[in-house]
């Protein structure tokens, strides 16, 4: 399936599933709100990483789209980039604990993210599908990209579609997904 495929199937399974969270997911991200992003942070979004925004650009509230994080908005994202690039820049920050090409899209309102590495932090494979934790050194590849990751998402929910018709955070939070050979690889930042 491709890229848009994968998120036409997931925004079918969220309303069969999930249709009060639904209700709770933003509009799509404009090309303007897009465009400034990269201008902003001097990047350029890959194409599955503008199609994912332009789905839903974040959702209201913390309810957990899956294992426990919820969806980031541009905005959201944008703010969370600030925040460690400052620190970074004040040089708080032990080697690989945030990088400025980290694009979170995943938070869990804690301060925690996941991020697609524009960068190819630890593997040098930009694209890849990052856990940065804001205070824990671990630093998880997930997946080799966004494709395999909602792949593994679409997946999961199907799944979990199958044995209930509503689904509910706490069914969210205890999914796992298959990840690729090779994955989910552990670094640790410092």
């Amino acid at each position: 399936m491709t890229f848009p495929d994968l998120l036409t199937r997931l925004d079918t399974l969220l309303q069969q599933h999930r249709p009060d969270y639904y209700a709770s997911l933003g509009p799509p991200a404009t090309a303007a709100e897009l465009a400034a992003f990269e201008a902003e942070f001097n990047l350029v979004l890959p194409t599955e990483l503008r199609q994912w925004f332009s789905w839903h650009n974040g959702q209201e509230g913390y309810d957990s789209f899956f294992q426990n994080n919820c969806l980031q908005s541009l905005d959201s994202a944008a703010e969370s980039m600030r925040i460690n690039n400052e620190l970074l820049a004040d040089g708080d920050f032990v080697a690989n604990w945030w990088h400025p090409a980290w694009v979170p899209f995943l938070e869990n309102g804690g301060g925690d993210h996941v991020c697609v590495d524009l960068h190819g932090t630890f593997t040098g494979q930009p694209g890849q599908i990052l856990e940065h934790w804001h205070d824990w050194e671990a630093r998880t590849v997930l997946f080799p990209n966004l494709t395999a990751w909602l792949t593994a998402v679409v997946q999961v929910y199907e799944q979990a579609g199958a044995e209930s018709a509503l689904l509910t955070d706490e069914h969210l939070e205890e999914l796992e997904p298959e990840h690729p050979k090779g994955f989910p690889q552990e670094f640790e930042a410092g």
